[in-house]
């Protein structure tokens, strides 16, 4: 690790002072505002299962029974075997979804299976991926997932309940339905692609926003800090290029660029109410992002509201290109 050390030179200036605050209320105060949690509805459980849900229960356990028979007593081991039990369970996992009593079927599964395996099922994970985990329970983890992948295709493109065996004959089988890519999939995916870039550049663009907010706070920050100890540099040596000798690699890598800002560890003393300076740290672009970023998304201020609070204050303090 190399260490370099920096003397803190003294900035102050009352314009930000004098331009933030508007009608006695700092704009600032608001961009800074931590973003809400998502709340979450507390609902109650009851503690006796109706007899809808124990219906639904049994159901599944019929399904359980079938599947051991179709491994110990049926004479039948073909793939056609599986893809009818398959197709039973397609249409329980079709029933819970459209029952209104889907959610507290759903956790008499959930807790059944937790019971049974001794392990956690994700609350998120669909209908038919609970169904498939309660009645295969002695399948690896990527048949199940499998199976799952081909009842949730089916169940997008529409296959009726009764179809579903079919529907796997048409298409070579559970396998084949996974690695195939339907049309729909093809729109969802070339979707999730746009809506990904969208969130890369959004990301990207509060984190920049966040880091000149803070170039224009330092700028015209009241309270300075005299600091003659060494700075401990986090920015890694570039590795030499691969290559001819003498040629050198101009490319800029964040990994290897140094960043715009010195990250001071504090100590607040209780009893002076000073803070004391533990450790100052120089980091790389790259890990300054990072930060910068995780700052931005905790932010409640919206992309907008905080672009247009930015270049407003750099249009004040008579700095920074107003992007």
């Amino acid at each position: 690790m190399n260490t370099t050390t920096f003397a803190a030179a003294p900035v102050s200036t009352n314009a930000f002072v004098a331009t933030s605050e508007t009608a006695g209320k700092n704009p600032l105060s608001n961009v800074f505002r931590i973003k809400p949690a998502a709340s979450a509805v507390e609902k109650a459980v009851s503690t006796t299962t109706s007899p809808g849900v124990q219906q639904a229960i049994s159901m599944a356990d019929s399904l359980v029974q079938s599947y051991s028979k179709l491994k110990v007593e049926v004479l039948d081991r073909s793939d056609r075997a599986l893809w009818s039990l398959l197709e039973q369970v397609y249409a329980y996992g079709d029933s819970v979804e459209r029952s209104p009593l889907k959610r507290e079927t759903r956790q008499e599964l959930i807790k059944a299976i937790q019971q049974r395996d001794l392990q956690s099922v994700p609350t998120n994970a669909s209908t038919m991926a609970v169904a498939v985990r309660y009645v295969f329970s002695d399948q690896s983890r990527q048949s199940r997932n499998n199976y799952t992948i081909a009842l949730e295709k089916a169940a997008a493109l529409g296959v009726a309940t009764n179809e579903f065996a079919d529907f796997l004959a048409e298409h070579g089988g559970v396998t084949k339905v996974v690695e195939k890519v339907f049309d729909h999939e093809a729109d969802d995916l070339a979707n999730a692609e746009v809506l990904a870039k969208t969130l890369r550049d959004d990301k990207k663009s509060r984190t920049d926003l966040v880091g000149r907010l803070y170039t224009i706070l330092a700028h015209s920050a009241q309270t300075t800090l005299d600091y003659n100890d060494v700075l401990n540099n986090w920015v890694p040596e570039k590795p030499a290029k691969k290559g001819k000798a003498g040629n050198k690699d101009d490319t800029v890598d964040p990994k290897y660029e140094t960043g715009r800002f010195v990250l001071f560890m504090s100590v607040r003393n209780p009893s002076t109410g000073k803070y004391h300076v533990a450790q100052g740290n120089v980091f790389d672009r790259s890990f300054e992002d990072q930060l910068l970023g995780s700052i931005a998304e905790r932010m409640g201020a919206d992309t907008s509201e905080l672009s247009e609070l930015v270049s407003e204050l750099e249009k004040q303090v008579g700095f920074g290109a107003a992007k």
